[in-house]
């Protein structure tokens, strides 16, 4: 019997101006251990996520292996998933693409491998609704991707060692559907206008490496403004880690996560502050630092 276990890092989407087309995979990470037998559904999680995620056939890597396991015309006895959860869920950090990718790649390599990785990442984009968290959750790097009729196209950029991420992950939950629904159905030209200016110049500062142009590029008028209401404090936050010397800062996915983005070498008197002020304003959000993943989604031993 087929037994396969993948690696999916986290991935943080949107990224200022990038609304659903710019992303980025970050260095903390699901695993998904597959095994085919001979019937039944055993789910089992190595974390304390059984309290609240289904471990049934509503759960959403088994719901992406059948997915592809149909789409192959694979018949398959039984299966157990023993998955491990170190990505938050619902606070914006691509969890749900991270079970999608995830249970996309085991259900290939038992099914005989019959999709392609382009094909596996158009599917993914399908099954999540969009493609800016799937799309680095595969590839890895920083990525601008388009997902437009059943097809997938994208760019990715490894990210250089001296960018950091801080992640700012309050003890509260947002879910994709409330936090779609209160963005606006029309915008102004003004505001296209600017959100189209300040994400190409995301794109470039990214993949240049003039970190400094991010100071203005991810500014955003589409989603955050509307967004930032769910976060308690964001604008005191906001300012305080823009006084400590973050390059920029924004909303992570849908949120409620926020995300600055700082030079290495800056990183330990910026925790340090951030982490002080944090704890006295806000002792219940978790801080980390962490770096860009360049490998994305990988078999592992």
């Amino acid at each position: 019997m087929a037994r396969v276990k993948v690696r999916v890092p986290a991935t943080t989407a949107n990224m200022g101006a990038g609304f659903d087309s710019l992303g980025a995979a970050i260095k903390l990470y699901n695993y998904v251990e597959a095994e085919e037998t001979d019937s039944g559904l055993l789910i089992e999680y190595t974390d304390k996520a059984s309290a609240f995620l289904p471990t049934n056939e509503k759960n959403l890597v088994y719901k992406s292996m059948k997915y592809l396991f149909d789409a192959a015309g694979y018949r398959i006895g039984g299966l157990k998933l023993s998955l491990e959860n170190n990505i938050p869920v619902t606070r914006g950090l691509g969890s749900s693409s991270a079970c999608i990718v995830g249970g996309l790649m085991a259900a290939n390599e038992i099914s005989g491998k019959p999709f392609t990785k382009r094909e596996l990442m158009c599917m993914a984009a399908k099954l999540e609704g969009h493609s800016d968290n799937s799309t680095p959750a595969f590839v890895g790097g920083f990525t601008v991707s388009v997902y437009e009729n059943e097809d997938l196209f994208y760019y990715s950029h490894p990210i250089k060692n001296d960018l950091k991420f801080v992640l700012l992950i309050p003890d509260y939950a947002v879910t994709t559907k409330k936090a779609r629904g209160t963005l606006p159905g029309q915008y102004s030209l003004k505001d296209v206008s600017f959100n189209i200016s300040h994400a190409a110049l995301t794109v470039a500062a990214m993949i240049s490496g003039e970190y400094e142009n991010l100071l203005c590029a991810v500014d955003d008028r589409i989603h955050e403004p509307y967004r930032k209401t769910f976060i308690e404090g964001y604008q005191k936050i906001h300012n305080r880690l823009k006084s400590y010397g973050a390059l920029g800062t924004y909303i992570s996915g849908s949120g409620p996560t926020m995300i600055s983005l700082i030079e290495g070498d800056d990183a330990e008197s910026f925790m340090a502050d951030m982490q002080e002020y944090m704890k006295k304003s806000y002792p219940t959000w978790q801080i980390m630092l962490v770096d860009a993943d360049n490998e994305g989604a990988k078999l592992i031993d």
